[in-house]
């Protein structure tokens, strides 16, 4: 076996989805932290790519498919964790393939819990999504919120319909067979290495290429953007701090923003004018998304970047590699 030393604080973590958007930013900073980190990927969505700038020793690129067992990593000695991120999304994606993101999201996590149990990994961070809220009935919405599928016929469901199905295979696993588990619902990340998918850089792309700028719905909807280094710092301190052996966390940042009001945002970091056309939305999610994020914060979490500067950290870097 290849064997990667180990102390309590250098451990070895495999990130599944690790050269994606959120995945590269978290392999970045366990890599800071003086760990190795298998990163595990198909680049469906992301790029090996994304971590040229954080390549050493101590990162082992590994391609493969999370639905084949056989493609998971081997000869690795004393994995400590897994950060398992590989999953379809997308808005676009749930609408078009849903099937695919069902298949994906749902074997991956049982492969990758079964991956756990096989070689006696310590540690699991599984993550989800507020999708799996449906349409809340409170707001803030807190990790006590019944999950739900509001409707089966509607595709846009499949992931949040996957990631409920990923959670209950993590409490029964975890519960069966005593591993440490974090499900970590993130809420609307956003930042460098994002390109598609979601609603800021798809807004941002239409504006840098000149298109109509088409928005769906009256732009009175409203989401709580969390910039990704206040995401990875969340995720990094469940880890530390977590003391479950399984537990469910909101991570984002409890301030709602209008897409109106999101626009406006854009048109200052851009200074560009926008001319939003509103176009009604068919088989839409919730109105509104607004995380309790009471539960972190106790951990010692505090959000630390404004949308308006992470707006522009991100403008400028999709400006850059458009």
């Amino acid at each position: 076996m290849l064997e990667l030393n180990n102390s309590d604080t250098n451990r070895t973590y495999v990130v599944t989805g690790g050269a994606g958007f959120l995945g590269s930013h978290l392999v970045e900073r366990l890599l800071q932290e003086g760990n190795k980190v298998i990163c595990f990927d198909n680049e469906f969505r992301g790029s090996f790519k994304n971590l040229n700038s954080c390549r050493s020793k101590n990162l082992v690129l590994h391609r493969g498919d999370i639905r084949n067992l056989n493609e998971w990593p081997i000869n690795f000695d004393r994995i400590y964790g897994i950060y398992h991120l590989a999953a379809i999304n997308g808005t676009h994606n749930f609408y078009e393939i849903p099937e695919t993101v069902l298949d994906v999201n749902v074997k991956g996590v049982i492969n990758a819990l079964e991956f756990v149990r096989k070689n006696d990994i310590e540690y699991f961070s599984f993550a989800s999504t507020p999708e799996a809220y449906g349409i809340p009935q409170t707001f803030p919405t807190s990790e006590t919120e019944i999950l739900a599928v509001p409707n089966i016929i509607n595709p846009r469901w499949s992931y949040g319909a996957s990631k409920i199905i990923g959670e209950v295979y993590c409490s029964a696993l975890s519960n069966k067979y005593g591993f440490k588990c974090s499900i970590v619902r993130f809420h609307n990340t956003y930042g460098p290495r994002d390109h598609s998918g979601h609603v800021i850089p798809d807004l941002i792309h239409k504006l840098l290429k000149n298109q109509k700028f088409v928005v769906e719905g009256n732009g009175n909807e409203t989401r709580s953007f969390s910039f990704v280094s206040d995401s990875i710092d969340a995720t990094l301190l469940i880890e530390k701090k977590q003391t479950l052996k399984l537990d469910v966390f909101n991570v984002g940042i409890d301030k709602e923003t209008t897409i109106l009001d999101l626009i406006q945002l854009i048109e200052k970091v851009s200074n560009k004018k926008i001319r939003p056309i509103l176009k009604e939305k068919i088989n839409a999610g919730t109105t509104r998304r607004i995380p309790d994020i009471s539960k972190i914060r106790n951990l010692g979490f505090t959000p630390k970047i404004s949308l308006e500067k992470g707006l522009k950290i991100t403008f400028d870097w999709l400006l850059e590699n458009k």
